[in-house]
């Protein structure tokens, strides 16, 4: 590693240790900090959010004091008693506190198996023990007449109710339920996971599937059927396609058909959902079909999109879903370049055409909603394009964006959202910090500056040909793959 990589590497390093200190000193336990105001929020049932979400971080990090910290507290979490209500959200603490527990594992027992030893309980069979537990809490969702989870859960009554439920919620969870089921030998969370993802496969009614491998939002609970037609690679949907590519990675012989159902989409959203800003034709967004047509609006979770043409282009040797990717990575390279922070908004929308005399391709994009969340889409997709390409210019807008975090959202206790990308100090802070900053933002920008002999847990390399031996979940936490990797 180049000199200019360690230094990336250990300012990344200090943004965690940075944020861990200030969520500690007032937050420890609680599911997040509020990071002006340094008040404590429990918004996904008081189960340490953070401290969970950024165990692998931690891990992938070396942080040895943080690992044992969040271990043991995670020994002795009670998953029934319920902070700020009596519910649990199963979509989010699938991705997050499940998803980070069972990587915690995979790490431990791999690449950093002499971290976390010798402590005065064996932490490695504390998180086995509760990684069980909370997968028995989650599977009480899925006890509903198709199989298909409830979206939110009672741990202490193993109870749920309610009619429907997301296509991500209902198709985000295979990667979990699967690596459970490899870990502990019991079929019951891979089946539970694949009965859910059926209904997807093969979704049902043709009316409420606009193109080919692209559906509405939300299934009914009861009868398995899409409710609506609206959808996007956004929220409500965008894990679901997310996932199908990934299965493949994670056992492709068993996961065949979600290779072909990801391709399909793939296949669509080239054809009908991505188009090119005016005057931009190496740029591409994608609409949303609203339920009767396409908006050209596209919000930041979408960016995603771009990582996983990537990665499946990858896999299959198909530089023609590459490109496209590459294609989406770009887009976003412009949006963050046209702000005065040099961050990106939550939404954007586009001219395609134009039919006046003069139309300044700089101006076909523009942004409508100035804030930024702190999202990490796009740091994800350019990860992915960095893998593909080593085009160094990847590496630098990933730096430049979490320089820019730096500049406009720290505080003195971590990284607060800010309210407008393209005022001069980025207007005021939201005083909102979620977990993903610590699974995600800063481990993505951390891979994309590290290079290969340190790192058995990259993802694949267009020029040398490796093939993926750990997959990411959609919070990334990477898992073993189960079967052959490709």
């Amino acid at each position: 590693a180049t000199a200019l990589e360690l230094a990336r590497q250990d300012a990344v390093k200090e943004a965690f240790q940075h944020a861990w200190a200030g969520y500690t000193e007032h937050c420890f336990g609680r599911d997040s900090i509020q990071p002006v105001s340094n008040t404590c929020v429990d918004d996904f049932g008081g189960y340490g959010a953070t401290a969970i979400d950024a165990l692998s971080t931690a891990i992938m990090f070396g942080q040895e004091n943080a690992t044992v910290q969040i271990l043991e507290f995670i020994a002795d979490l009670d998953f029934a008693q319920v902070k700020g209500g009596t519910r649990i959200q199963v979509f989010e603490v699938t991705i997050r506190h499940l998803a980070a527990m069972i990587s915690a594992w995979d790490l431990l027992d791999g690449p950093f198996s002499t971290m976390a030893v010798n402590h005065r309980i064996d932490l490695r069979q504390a998180l086995y023990r509760q990684m069980v537990r909370l997968g028995d809490v989650l599977a009480c969702a899925f006890d509903t007449p198709t199989g298909i989870p409830h979206d939110w859960v009672d741990p202490a009554k193993c109870s749920a109710s309610g009619t429907m439920n997301t296509v991500a919620g209902a198709g985000t969870v295979l990667l979990e339920f699967g690596r459970l089921t490899t870990i502990t030998g019991d079929q019951k969370y891979i089946q539970l996971a694949r009965r859910a993802e059926g209904y997807l496969l093969e979704p049902q009614p043709a009316s409420k599937v606009p193109f080919p491998g692209l559906l509405g939002s939300y299934l009914s609970i009861d009868s398995g059927e899409l409710v609506d037609s609206r959808g996007s690679w956004g929220a409500f949907a965008d894990s679901f396609y997310e996932y199908l590519i990934k299965a493949y990675l994670y056992d492709p012989d068993t996961y065949q058909l979600y290779l072909e159902k990801w391709t399909e989409a793939a296949d669509s959203t080239m054809q009908s959902i991505g188009s090119h800003p005016y005057g931009n034709p190496d740029l591409t967004l994608l609409a949303t079909w609203d339920g009767t047509s396409l908006d050209r609006k596209m919000e930041s979770l979408s960016y995603f999109a771009g990582g996983s043409f990537i990665l499946g282009g990858m896999t299959l040797h198909n530089q023609t879903l590459i490109d496209y990717g590459l294609s989406i990575a770009n887009a976003a390279g412009a949006v963050y370049s046209m702000t005065a922070t040099g961050l990106g908004g939550e939404f954007v929308t586009w001219i395609d055409t134009c039919d006046q005399a003069e139309c300044n391709p700089k101006d076909s994009i523009q942004i409508i909603d100035g804030r930024f969340r702190l999202r990490p889409e796009v740091l994800e997709t350019w990860y992915y394009a960095w893998r593909a390409t080593r085009d160094q210019k990847y590496r630098e807008w990933s730096w430049a964006a979490f320089e820019a975090i730096n500049r406009y959202c720290r505080t003195d206790t971590g990284y607060s959202a800010i309210e407008d990308v393209d005022a001069v100090d980025g207007g005021s802070k939201t005083d909102v910090q979620e977990s993903f900053v610590f699974a995600e933002v800063m481990k993505y920008v951390y891979l994309t500056h590290l290079e290969d002999e340190n790192a058995p847990f990259h993802v694949q390399d267009s020029r040398t040909g490796r093939k993926n031996t750990w997959v990411y979940n959609t919070e990334a936490h990477p898992v073993r793959v189960a079967g052959r990797p490709v």
